[in-house]
């Protein structure tokens, strides 16, 4: 019975699915005619004559409307139920977005009322479509309540849709779910119209312009939107008045009020009524403060906390947030959270996801708390201080996929224990750390899930070991593979990872800064026909570059740099590697010529050919028409050529890098673009002639400020004007002429460097406006008149160069202020008066300025995302790959002038006031430039001693007060710098007995005194005389020496000595007559002798 009851029921089951299959086979055909041509007349609305590339099944002959894209339809009815009508110009947020800011706004003009055929439409999703909200008003955006069956409308992105549209949207009365992001609504919330939507669940008005509070009255006593379970409210203005509504909206489960400035502390108040909250964004918001969570005990269901990028500070609020029994999720990254994550974790046993990332969390993990979490999928520690060894309890956490420590201070040797147990685990990185040992990386062998490892060593110590056990074969299949700076494989011969044989998927292969030898390993790229970035760079690869034997049209980026490759550059590389974007070749021994196939790679965006030998000329296909190529690197090569004359036409590039070369010739004058994106131009170290044109000056207009390096060529005339902010702007070692062009964009300059020129006149008054400047260079040039005061207002001024020039008047005072100043140079010019005594106010830098900085660099975009909640574009943290223009100047020290470039300039420092006419006595405040490494006071007028706080002077390494009208003895006091390694007082008065031949003035050598003829004792020959007969303790220790002569007591000493004996030998003769005739007889006979010796002559 039972047996035949089921067979009848299976049965009757059977012959009600064949009906019900064989009514809607027959319902179904065609779809509703009138909607069919209501959809082909929304196509036809369409201005855009490109739409037909986005909607190819729409036509007249097409069949089943139900079948085309963007439509569905209901099976039974025929009627259309869902139109995505989203983004149909298909373009990405970039494009979008210049799109809405170049082009207008508008692309589609739709008419609203075309809607109005699909009875039966639920969905309608219209974004990405640059609605005209003239021809939306105009035809009626409220006519659409009469499909009363619409429950989903997104108009998210359409820039020029506002608060106009608002009336007509109190109609839809059927809506559950509104999406208006990212559109022009502006001004206060309007609760009043959105009050009329009283069936909306889900309201999305993230990156609006809504500013301020809520306006609304009576709120509190009418209930609106009183079914609302989901609020986006992210990206907008409002402040933390906005707490006052949401607290009213009972039924809210998911709210985001992320970006948003609501400032002050944790509003646990406005909160305190959303029982039903299960999900809460609070990030990028400003709030500070320890957050209060302990007082929202109502939040029971609460599985989703984000609260990152704030001001959090104190411990974290593990305590407080206990109660939430519920919670899945909890991001408190980029806060300030101090302390250690505390051990009462665990009683969130719930937790999937934990973020602390970018904290200053401090202290060592412990084995109770986050050991005690069997739930959690995803844990990033990265960015804080964190120390110790890793707890060897994370090997119990077997469902975690995601883990993240990155950044960190964990010490001790990785033990391959921690890691085998982790059979669930996707993506790793434990990047700058202070590991130390070697670790096997045969430890992920059986972790089958495995997706991303990420290791860079912050030091020396770390060796990952790849090669042990000797042929073990990986589980996983990875798709990014990061290993910087981890000496692989250092004790057994350098060899590329050998498990690299079994990995077929990889997308990304960083493996830099190892020192791994061998031949270009081509068989990475043959094996891994996904291959999309191949990093070699910095290792000791050799041989030849061969391409694979497959074409691989998925690679983007190839970086062999810093390698020792030779021979050619390959020419079929657009043959096997077609969309390359990035090549860098960069720092290897490659010759011969570019070849012209190269300019055949249509994709390329970064060529860094630099530190080469190659030679020729370059393709002409390389620089003609590039509509991709921002970057193009070849520097320090031995390329010739006219490579900038005539028409030029480089596309959008940016940055454009043909110094130390021997190009040629011309720039030209004429160009086919306006080079409105180029923002760095280096064609420093060449051969360049004639006169700049104007479009140099007026480079850059769309983007970040420029940069113009154009040294040491044999540019003449004048500069032109122009309207480019330059940030780097160096023209000297040319023969520019005339005065300083006031014309040029200059505020917000950096480094400008105009020395080396044929400029004349005097430094011109805007310079005053140079609020930014590092470095002041004009010296070797030809100008005059005195140094202005307002130079001492440069109060952001670190090197001023003067010298050579033809200043005269006194050293300003103003000069003094110059704080941060770390090398002055005023040489060689006809200054006069004495030195300031302030200028020990000059106490040097007090934060570095000169250290590479990311003003460009070869941005790695990532192809690999890792899909989580803590969903993360893979990034790779190559920091080498950073690299900019730095700044470089010349500066006399050790009696050579020498160049000094980038970080150095942050460590040197000097003053130079040599080759004037300064007078007076050397300052003895001098002595407390304690950081100064170079002092060059000599060919002056000064006079005096050498002050002995020159001792203080713990840095200086050359010290030349050569040529003066020095004084007094040379301090004893000076044996203590022992950094000191040039010392020159020669051509001076100084007198005395020299140091002691100790440390550093053992060293020196009879030339740094020369021509001091009182100056005695080793290394000179001349000894000093020493009487012991007559020497006195007491004279010894007086300060006034026997060698210190007072000229005005001498003189009249001497006079009067001579009066007396005068008048001693007129008594003699007045008394002894006999002594008086002789005297007179002498006298007499002189006088005739000298009489008859001029009269015979």
């Amino acid at each position: 019975m039972e047996c035949w009851g089921l067979s009848k029921c299976e049965s009757w089951l059977y012959w009600s699915l064949m009906i019900h299959i064989l009514v809607v086979w027959q319902t179904q055909g065609d779809c509703i005619e009138e909607e069919r041509n209501a959809l082909l007349e929304i196509k036809a609305s369409t201005y855009d004559s490109k739409m037909d590339h986005f909607l190819p099944t729409w036509v007249d002959h097409g069949g089943d409307c139900c079948d085309w894209e963007r439509v569905n339809c209901n099976i039974i009815s025929g009627h259309v139920t869902d139109l995505f009508l989203y983004n149909l110009r298909g373009m990405n947020d970039v494009d979008m977005e210049l799109q809405s800011k170049y082009q207008g706004n508008k692309l589609w003009p739709l008419n609203v009322s075309l809607f109005l055929h699909f009875k039966e439409l639920k969905s309608l999703n219209l974004s990405y479509d640059f609605l005209d909200k003239e021809m939306i008003m105009k035809t009626g955006l409220g006519r659409l309540s009469s499909l009363n069956k619409l429950e989903t409308l997104d108009l998210s992105k359409n820039f020029d849709l506002d608060n106009d549209i608002l009336p007509s949207l109190t109609a839809l009365t059927s809506l559950i779910v509104l999406d208006l992001s990212y559109t022009g609504l502006n001004g206060y919330f309007p609760s009043n119209e959105f009050a009329a939507l009283e069936n909306l669940e889900m309201l999305d008005l993230t990156q609006c312009e809504f500013n301020g509070t809520v306006e609304i009255q009576g709120f509190e006593r009418v209930p609106i939107l009183s079914k609302l379970k989901t609020l986006n409210l992210g990206s907008n203005e409002f402040n933390a008045s906005v707490m006052t509504f949401l607290n009213n909206l009972s039924s809210l489960r998911n709210l985001d009020l992320s970006n948003n400035p609501l400032s002050g502390l944790f509003p646990a108040q406005g909160l305190a009524k959303l029982m039903n909250m299960e999900k809460l964004d609070l990030s990028y918001t400003g709030l500070d403060g320890t957050p209060n969570i302990q007082e929202l005990p109502n939040l029971h269901d609460l599985e989703v906390l984000l609260m990152t990028n704030n001001g959090f500070n104190g411990t974290l609020p593990m305590k407080a947030l206990s109660s939430f029994h519920y919670l899945e999720v909890l991001d408190l990254s980029d806060n300030n959270f101090a302390g250690s994550i505390p051990s009462s974790i665990q009683a969130l046993s719930s937790l999937r996801v934990v973020s602390f990332t970018n904290n200053e969390l401090n202290g060592s993990l412990s084995d109770h708390g986050l050991c005690e979490l069997k739930n959690l999928q995803e844990m990033d520690l990265s960015h804080n201080m964190l120390d110790g060894i890793l707890p060897q309890c994370f090997n119990n956490l077997s469902s975690l996929k995601l883990l993240d420590i990155s950044s960190n201070r964990f010490t001790g040797k990785l033990p391959p224990s921690l890691i085998a147990n982790l059979t669930s685990l996707e993506y790793i990185d434990f990047s700058y750390n202070k590991f130390q040992g070697s670790f096997p990386f045969s430890s992920f062998s059986n972790l089958t899930n495995l997706q991303a490892v990420q290791f860079i060593s912050a030091d020396d110590k770390f060796e990952m070991e790849t090669e042990d056990p000797i042929g073990w074969i990986p589980m996983f299949q990875l798709k990014v593979l990061v290993l910087s700076s981890c000496n692989i494989n250092r004790h057994k011969g350098s060899v590329v990872p050998t498990f690299l044989l079994h990995q077929h998927k990889l997308q990304e292969l960083h493996i830099p800064h190892n020192s791994l030898e061998g031949n270009f390993p081509t068989w990475l790229i043959e094996n891994n026909t996904n291959l999309e970035v191949l990093n070699l760079r910095n290792n000791s690869f050799g041989g030849i570059i061969s391409m694979p034997f497959h074409r691989n049209s998925y690679m983007r980026w190839l970086d062999i740099s810093g390698n020792h490759i030779i021979n050619s550059i390959p020419s079929d590389i657009p043959e096997f590697l077609p969309n390359i974007t990035h090549l860098n070749f960069s720092r290897n021994a490659f010759n011969g010529v570019i070849p012209s196939s190269i300019g055949d790679l249509s994709e390329l965006q970064i060529l860094d050919l630099s530190d080469n030998e190659l030679s020729g000329e370059v393709p002409k296909g390389l620089l003609t028409n590039r509509a991709l190529l921002s970057i193009l690197k070849l520097s320090n090569n031995k390329f010739h050529g006219e490579i900038l004359s005539g028409n030029l036409s480089l596309g959008n590039i940016e940055r454009v890098h043909l110094d130390s070369n021997n190009f040629t010739g011309k720039i030209g004058i004429k160009s086919k673009n306006k080079f409105e994106f180029m923002t760095v131009l280096d064609i420093s170290n060449n051969f360049f002639t004639g006169v700049i044109p104007s479009w140099i000056s007026n480079m850059g207009t769309i983007g970040d400020f420029s940069q113009l390096v154009i040294r040491n060529n044999s540019f003449k005339g004048r500069f032109p004007c122009g309207t480019a902010s330059f940030s780097f702007f160096d023209i000297s070692h040319n023969s520019f002429s005339g005065s300083i062009p006031s014309c040029l964009n200059l505020r917000d300059v950096e480094h400008l460097h105009l020395g080396s020129n044929r400029f004349i006149g005097p430094i011109p008054s805007f310079f005053r406006n140079l609020t930014r400047v590092l470095t002041l260079d004009i010296g070797n040039n030809n100008l005059s008149g005195i140094i202005p005061e307002f130079l001492g207002d440069l109060s952001t001024l670190r090197i001023l160069l003067l010298r050579k020039n033809k200043f005269t008047g006194s050293l300003p005072n103003h000069l003094c202020q110059l704080s941060d100043a770390s090398l002055i140079d005023l040489s060689g010019n006809t200054l006069s008066g004495s030195i300031p005594s302030c200028l020990r106010n000059i106490t040097g830098p007090k934060y570095l300025a000169f250290m590479k900085e990311t003003v460009s660099a070869y941005p790695i975009s990532s192809y690999y995302y890792y899909k989580g909640v803590l969903d993360r574009q893979f990034t790779s943290n190559d920091r080498s790959e950073m690299f900019e223009i730095q700044d470089e100047v010349q500066f006399t020290t050790k009696g050579l002038s020498l160049p000094y470039k980038g970080d150095v300039l942050d460590i040197m420092s000097g003053l130079d006031l040599s080759s004037n006419k300064l007078t007076g006595e050397i300052p003895e405040e001098l002595g407390f430039l304690i950081q100064i490494r170079a002092l060059n006071l000599s060919h002056n007028h000064l006079t005096g001693p050498i002050p002995v706080t020159f001792s203080n002077l713990a840095n200086i390494e050359s010290l030349d007060l050569s040529s003066n009208g020095l004084t007094g003895k040379v301090p004893s006091e000076l044996i203590k710098l022992t950094s000191l390694s040039i010392f020159n007082v020669s051509r001076n008065n100084l007198s005395g007995r020299l140091p002691e031949m100790k440390s550093q003035f053992g060293t020196f050598t009879e030339t740094s005194y020369e021509e001091n003829p009182l100056l005695c004792g080793p290394p000179l020959a001349n000894r000093c005389k020493t009487n012991s007969l007559f020497t006195n303790p007491l004279v010894e220790e007086d300060t006034e020496k026997w060698y210190n002569i007072d000229m005005t007591s001498f003189y009249a000493s001497s006079s009067s000595t001579f009066f007396v004996l005068l008048l001693g030998f007129a008594a003699v003769l007045y008394t002894n007559p006999q002594w008086r005739r002789r005297w007179l007889d002498r006298v007499e006979d002189c006088m005739f002798a000298c009489y008859y010796f001029i009269y015979d002559s």
